[in-house]
């Protein structure tokens, strides 16, 4: 690495991973943003929510991924601009390689740096819910306002020196999704599916990590070295080689089944949907406010604060404080929930679909009550994958459509052996693969569980083709051990 001095992580998904030291005194490297407060922070969130609950070794965190997240942005940024400079040699020039996989290691290294306790639990129960803010905000407010001191002052990547200056805002760029790509360069558009795009670093390092932590290695595999060594920028923007279309489909259905598997696991959604409701009003008593507005008390909110805090209440506090740390107890060591899933179901869609045309949890809740006569409170869980395009597949003949009518999701696919770009009827070989993944489950109180379980299984042993029907949609009934009950249905 043109003799930069490194420091050396094991790492059991990447095997090593470096990041960079300083080569002389005095001088700021990757070291002092992987030791800042904020990146250590991260050892304290774990990165799946509350799925330690339910898989007893996921308890990675956001650092862990994060220092993955580097390691694979650097390494297709820094292998993405031979051939960038090869497909446009005397335009859009970028700035010197080693700047370029600089910012994006420091882009991958952060883009998490803004997550609070629970994760993406948090950002839909409360800063999203209550102030219209994403960890994406945070995070760009956070690398200005206590990072951007120590980033723009690095000068160098793990294969030399650069002068071109990094800037916090240039780092943001590739971390907070674009509404679209006006004010980008060629090659930050295009580069920017890196972190973006349809496998993008960010996601292979998760299902990879995630995968491993969960004990789920059934859930099929990543081959990283086909996926992105087969990545290039060609004439037509970020592009794949074709051979490595089997490589790409085993990634699209092994982040399905993580979907389905993992991150809606029955188990796991019912403890964060218990969780969800207890976090605003912890929150609220810590007078933590907006976390926008609020970075410095923010800043102290991480899993291992909280949930110890929580502890601490249900012994030592009174009132709601108290009530708080028993609810939390109820939850997390004797894994009691208020609600029990009693119904689940999925939907493939093949081709693009409308919003206002997928499944809402009006329909459902109006079809499970005329399906079943259930009379008891029902709340719906209902969760989407983005699986890929329609059209996943593009091609551009001219610069200045490439640079119109991109988007992040899309790629071009070419052909190494005769350099030249594929048609678009090359999307027939992903048909297979759905555009969008659509799951559902319905919850009903605890005390109502058992009774809805026994109707539920007796109209479906009566006529579940009928219900499956008027659902539209795949039914089943959730697993359950409780001995079926005789029950009427007018009394539930």
């Amino acid at each position: 690495m043109n003799d930069i001095k490194t420091a050396c992580l094991r790492d059991v998904i990447h095997d090593y991973i470096y990041f960079t030291v300083p080569q002389k005194s005095g001088e700021i490297s990757e070291q002092a943003v992987v030791d800042s407060p904020w990146l250590q922070r991260l050892r304290r969130i774990n990165q799946l929510q509350a799925a330690w609950m339910v898989y007893p070794c996921a308890t990675h965190t956001r650092f862990q991924h994060s220092l993955g997240t580097m390691h694979l942005a650097g390494n297709m940024a820094y292998r993405l601009y031979d051939s960038f400079k090869k497909a446009f040699p005397n335009e859009y020039i970028p700035p010197e390689k080693n700047y370029v996989e600089e910012l994006f290691r420091l882009a991958g290294l952060l883009h998490d740096v803004g997550h609070g306790p629970f994760g993406h639990l948090m950002d839909e129960v409360y800063t999203w819910k209550l102030y219209g803010k994403t960890h994406e905000d945070i995070s760009a407010k956070v690398i200005r306002e206590n990072l951007s001191h120590i980033i723009e002052k690095i000068d160098f990547s793990p294969h030399g020196y650069f002068t071109h200056k990094i800037k916090a805002d240039d780092v943001i760029k590739f971390i907070k999704t674009p509404s679209d790509f006006s004010g980008y360069e060629l090659w930050e558009q295009i580069f920017c599916k890196i972190m973006m795009g349809i496998y993008s670093v960010d996601i292979i390092d998760f299902l990879l990590r995630d995968k491993y932590y969960c004990g789920t290695k059934e859930f099929g595999d990543i081959d990283i070295k086909r996926l992105l060594g087969s990545t290039a920028v060609t004439t037509s923007g970020f592009s794949m080689d074709k051979d490595a279309l089997p490589a790409l489909k085993s990634f699209l259905n092994t982040r399905m089944s993580m979907f389905c598997h993992i991150y809606f696991n029955e188990k796991k959604e019912l403890f964060e949907s218990a969780l969800g409701r207890l976090l605003p009003g912890i929150v609220k008593v810590m007078k933590i406010g907006n976390p926008y507005e609020n970075i410095k008390k923010y800043f102290f909110v991480d899993d291992f604060a909280l949930t110890s805090m929580l502890t601490l209440w249900a012994r030592t506090e009174t009132g709601q404080k108290k009530e708080l740390g028993k609810q939390w107890e109820k939850i997390a060591v004797m894994r009691d929930t208020p609600d029990k899933l009693v119904l689940s179901g999925q939907k493939s869609y093949f081709t693009f679909v409308r919003k206002e045309e997928l499944l809402t949890e009006e329909k459902i809740i109006n079809n499970f009550r005329q399906n079943y006569k259930i009379k008891c409170p029902i709340s719906v869980n209902i969760d989407t994958l983005d699986i890929r395009l329609q059209n996943v597949f593009v091609r551009f003949n001219d610069k200045l459509i490439l640079k119109k009518e991109d988007n992040l999701k899309s790629i071009s696919l070419y052909d190494s052996g005769s350099d030249t770009i594929l048609g678009e009827e090359m999307n027939k070989v992903l048909q297979d693969i759905p555009v969008k993944f659509l799951l559902w489950q319905v919850f009903v109180p605890a005390k109502y569980s058992r009774r809805v379980q026994a109707v539920i299984k007796a109209e479906s042993a009566d006529g579940s083709d009928i219900a499956e029907a008027q659902m539209s949609l795949p039914l089943g009934p959730a697993r359950w051990n409780e001995k079926k009950e005789k029950t009427e249905i007018s009394n539930v």
